[in-house]
C-alpha cells in the first residue's frame, strides 16, 4: 500500500469513527487522534483553539453539545499526503441532537495535520 492509500484508510476508519462518536457525544477518540504538540490548532465551524488547553477545552463542549447522532456521513472530495504532511477537503452530513435539539445540516470540513504513525 502506498503513503496515500494507508491515509484514506485511515480517514475511512479510526477519523470516521471518532466523528461518529463525537456527534454523540463522546469526544475522547477525537481527542485521541490530535497533536499532542505544539502548536496546534482548530479553526472550527463551532468554534477555534489554540493549545492543548483550548484544544481539550473544545472537544469537551463538543463532547457535551452533541448526542443521539441517526446519521454521520462524511462526502470525501479530495485528500494527499506529502512527506509527514496530509490533508482531506469534504463535506460532512449529520443528523444529531445539538444541545438537545435535533438538527440536520451538513459542513464543508478541512482537515490538514500528519498521517498517522505505522
Amino acid at each position: 500500500m502506498t503513503d496515500r492509500d494507508d491515509f484514506l484508510a485511515w480517514v475511512e476508519t479510526a477519523l470516521y469513527e471518532a466523528e461518529l462518536a463525537l456527534h454523540n457525544g463522546d469526544a475522547a477518540p477525537r481527542r485521541a487522534l490530535w497533536s499532542r504538540n505544539e502548536p496546534v490548532s482548530v479553526l472550527g465551524a463551532w468554534r477555534n483553539a489554540y493549545g492543548q488547553q483550548e484544544l481539550d477545552g473544545l472537544f469537551t463542549a463538543l463532547g457535551r453539545s452533541f448526542s443521539d447522532c441517526t446519521s454521520y456521513v462524511f462526502e470525501l472530495r479530495a485528500y494527499g499526503v506529502s512527506g509527514d504532511m496530509a490533508y482531506t477537503a469534504g463535506l460532512e452530513h449529520i443528523s444529531a441532537s445539538v444541545d438537545g435539539e435535533p438538527r440536520t445540516y451538513t459542513l464543508r470540513v478541512r482537515v490538514e495535520g500528519g498521517p498517522p504513525s505505522r
